[in-house]
């Protein structure tokens, strides 16, 4: 299990720092009332991430415990660090330069006015629909089911994952539950940061975890 822990746990960590839901969940919770808002899109990541999850260790799981299958989940690794290296360098490229202000999505903009059900429903395809966190995920998997655990021990495994990697969203939302007044003196900056640096932010991290990646695919083969 701790070897299952300590291979995903920079994906988890690749997953927490995405920008785009971290940014999402910052504008929600400084909306006004946004604490409905802000909610159903925390179940939505958490949902998206779990279900993710949970469909990509059910295949990893069904592949039998041999040396064929052992250097298949290698070379899928492999494959997947370096998909994130190539994205990672179209990251950097796009980054903004000089005091360029970075243009401000329209779907963020309409944050500040959506229901809580459609805040959920975001949350869901911010996470599913991201193919650098299904990136991740299917790491995370591969890990989780080449482990070959007892039930119990890979649904501890899934929780673990699922709270890590969900951590950039709940902890501002219990921020913003516990001490209003503080979140939005600590989330207000963050927010502006993120917007100005999140290319340079996926870049960073998809190239680290692209090497990290293609280290563990390798000592699969």
């Amino acid at each position: 299990m701790l070897t299952a822990i300590g291979e995903f746990l920079p994906l988890a960590l690749g997953m927490t720092l995405s920008p785009l839901p971290l940014i999402a969940i910052v504008v929600l919770v400084l909306s006004a009332n946004g604490t409905g808002r802000s909610l159903g899109f925390m179940a939505g990541r958490l949902i998206g991430i779990a279900m993710m999850l949970t469909a990509m260790t059910l295949a990893a799981e069904a592949l039998p415990e041999s040396s064929e299958a052992t250097t298949l989940s290698g070379l899928l690794k492999i494959s997947l660090g370096l998909g994130l290296i190539y994205v990672a360098a179209r990251k950097w490229r796009k980054r903004p330069q000089g005091e360029t202000e970075p243009k401000v999505p329209g779907w963020m903009s309409s944050l500040n006015t959506i229901s809580a059900p459609r805040a959920f429903s975001m949350g869901l395809a911010l996470t599913v629909a991201n193919p650098k966190e299904l990136a991740f995920t299917l790491g995370a998997a591969i890990s989780i089911g080449a482990a070959h655990e007892q039930p119990g021990a890979i649904i501890v495994l899934a929780l673990i994952y699922t709270v890590l990697s969900g951590a950039s969203v709940l902890a501002p939302v219990i921020l913003h539950l516990v001490a209003p007044g503080r979140a939005r003196s600590v989330l207000g900056p963050v927010q502006a940061w993120l917007l100005r640096h999140q290319s340079t932010v996926v870049g960073v991290v998809l190239l680290a975890l692209g090497v990290v990646l293609i280290s563990d695919g390798l000592t699969y083969l």
